[in-house]
């Protein structure tokens, strides 16, 4: 089985196959599909420290943090282009992303 390893002390991510051993689009798509669940799997952990930094941030400036923000952005888009990815799409992904994070770091900051 192929694995993906990722910069964490997570498991890989094992796969039934690679993309060229794949022989039909169903092969293709349950590869696909397990890499998404696998992604989105991520997101949810990534949203655990988000939603745990609140602990350390005291106002609106803290949570928006625009030089943070700017920095994030900036470098996901130079960690898609370096495995061949769309860089500006990325900073899009991301931009989106840590917008909705904010607005939920704002939702918890205000209830405390």
């Amino acid at each position: 089985m192929p694995f993906i390893y990722r910069n964490t002390n997570l498991h890989p991510l094992e796969l039934a196959k690679s993309p060229s051993e794949c022989k039909s689009k169903e092969e293709i798509r349950t590869q696909i599909d397990s890499i998404d669940k696998e992604i989105i799997s991520l997101f949810g952990l990534r949203f655990q420290y988000v939603s745990e930094i609140v602990k350390f941030k005291t106002d609106i400036e803290s949570v928006v943090a625009q030089d943070r923000k700017d920095h994030v952005i900036k470098q996901r888009g130079e960690w898609a282009e370096t495995h061949g990815l769309d860089k500006d799409t990325f900073e899009q992904i991301y931009r989106f992303l840590v917008d909705h994070n904010i607005g939920k770091e704002l939702e918890i900051l205000e209830k405390r």
